[in-house]
């Protein structure tokens, strides 16, 4: 996906699906053209030990490493 594909999504929540398989539930907080990746709240995810050592929720995922995202619910 590109950047300008996924910038009517931010402060949405939404599904992304990511080149390794992953798919996660998150809210898409910013696109940030200049660093192609966008910032996200991971709410759900098939992956979650990714996650589980980090006191955070909030990441960034690379725009090369979305293959889709569509509107939750």
């Amino acid at each position: 996906m590109t950047t300008g594909e996924l910038r009517p999504f931010e402060n949405k929540i939404v599904t992304l699906t990511l080149t390794d398989g992953e798919v996660m539930k998150a809210r898409l907080y910013f696109v940030d053209e200049e660093y192609q990746d966008v910032i996200v709240d991971v709410l759900e995810t098939t992956t979650p030990e990714r996650y589980q050592a980090r006191e955070t929720s909030a990441f960034c995922v690379c725009v090369a490493d979305i293959v889709s995202a569509a509107e939750y619910g």
